[in-house]
């Protein structure tokens, strides 16, 4: 599977820009909807994303859903389409049908932002951010961690704070806009408010944008923040925007003696691998290690066997992906020289992973395999179910459809897809715990490796 997760998380982002009023979608071209559509290009377009998800659907009996059906109700509606925007409303209610995430119309003006030809086309113009992470928790948009140094944690931006607005997005109506959606899950609902707010707080480097917040004491805060260049290794990979990847490690004592290694990772790219290796080698003598998986959208799925191998004294199969024709097996071998070359044994100590509603695609399949082999414990929230691996096609009309050609299993023939992997302990986000600056997740699972015995 290769970024099927981080296109999604991309595309749901900007498709809800593109969908918000005023300039909400500040990389997005202004909304084709209105558009008037010929007959003839209604149809093609429609019958391009039919034929495609039929010929390519992992499942030749599209697990129960009669595809023809599908064409026979859906088809005369998108041929009395007239405008852009009712044949996507089409269009996206024949996705619907099939009840699974990574289907997904992205409108022209959406994909566009995240072509890789359009960022290239000004290279100086660096992109940046302020620093903060959201989450959703109830229906409120908040601040769950503010960078150190950046202009947030300058701003005197907390964790705790509510998101009232952001540039021109405001999240009550975001909200309402995505409720309204007849072509998303309920997860991809979920996954999209905060990035759809976290979206309005990205732009190019040196810019500013306007925010407003609720404080831990309840007063309004209007700030202006001037956006400063993203942390982390630049990549591209394929049609996703380029993604800055971050690899952080430290050593935290344990009330009982010894240390936990905590290792946090924001995305599965390849260029993080050298990271992630150097990464379990520092944290090698502690008594248990932690990887935070938060908000990780996923990535290149082979990476699990290669990182899986570091705590795994075996071979152990971490799930299996199933395509139309073939299936392949996740197999995990174990690691047994650390950088420098020198001969180890994989850690063997307490493995806890910590996981939220935005830790999605290969970071489910890592943590439902290492949980389904009896190897790590989980902590925090469910993973949301979007674990399928998608592609992208370009439609007639300039949209791209987002498709399904593979399904994943854990080691135990468990399908993610839909479920997420559930954790041995639920630890739910929440607000009051934020503004005591309490990380409730990771706490428990300090406190599970501290009371571990050995």
């Amino acid at each position: 599977m290769l970024s099927s997760a981080c296109r999604l998380a991309a595309a749901l982002a900007l498709t809800v820009a593109a969908a918000l009023p005023g300039d909400a979608a500040a990389q997005a071209r202004p909304s084709r909807a209105t558009e008037p559509i010929s007959r003839e290009q209604a149809l093609v377009t429609f019958d391009s994303a039919w034929r495609r998800i039929g010929a390519t659907h992992y499942d030749s009996a599209m697990r129960g859903v009669n595809w023809n059906a599908v064409r026979d109700s859906l088809r005369p509606k998108a041929e009395q389409a007239s405008t852009l925007g009712a044949l996507r409303e089409t269009i996206g209610a024949m996705l619907t049908t099939l009840g699974e995430s990574h289907f997904v119309l992205i409108p022209q003006e959406a994909a566009d932002a995240i072509d890789p030809e359009l960022s290239r086309r000004d290279p100086a113009a660096a992109p940046g951010d302020a620093g903060l992470t959201l989450r959703l928790i109830g229906d409120t948009v908040v601040v769950t961690a503010v960078r150190p140094q950046s202009p947030g944690a300058r701003a005197g931006v907390q964790p705790g704070w509510i998101v009232d607005s952001v540039g021109r997005f405001g999240a009550a109506r975001a909200r309402r806009t995505i409720a309204e959606s007849r072509s998303l899950t309920r997860q991809q609902l979920v996954a999209m408010i905060p990035q759809g707010a976290a979206a309005q707080f990205a732009g190019t480097a040196g810019s500013s944008v306007n925010a407003v917040f609720t404080d831990h004491e309840g007063h309004r805060r209007e700030i202006e923040l001037v956006r400063e260049p993203l942390a982390g290794v630049p990549v591209r990979f394929g049609n996703l925007p380029t993604m800055f990847v971050e690899v952080a490690h430290e050593v935290r004592p344990l009330p009982t003696g010894g240390c936990a290694g905590v290792i946090r990772l924001s995305a599965w790219m390849l260029p993080a691998t050298a990271a992630l290796d150097s990464a379990v080698d520092a944290v090698r003598h502690c008594k248990g290690v932690v990887i935070d998986l938060r908000g990780n959208p996923g990535g290149v799925g082979g990476m699990v066997m290669g990182f899986g191998g570091h705590f795994l004294d075996s071979v152990v199969t971490l799930g299996e992906m199933k395509t139309r024709g073939n299936r392949l097996r996740f197999v995990a071998n174990p690691r047994r020289a650390d950088v420098a070359g020198r001969r180890v044994s994989p850690f063997a100590g307490p493995l806890a992973i910590v996981s939220d509603s935005l830790s999605m695609s290969t970071s489910e399949i890592f943590a439902a395999g290492m949980q389904a082999v009896g190897r790590a414990r989980l902590f925090g929230e469910n993973t949301p179910g979007l674990a399928l691996p998608a592609v992208l096609l370009r439609l007639p009309t300039g949209d791209v459809l987002m498709h399904v050609f593979a399904d994943f299993t854990d080691p135990n023939g468990r399908r993610i897809e839909g479920v997420g992997a559930v954790p041995d302990v639920p630890v739910p986000l929440t607000r009051a715990n934020l503004l005591r600056g309490i990380d409730a997740p990771l706490e428990e699972a300090l406190a599970w490796i501290a009371g571990s015995g050995g």
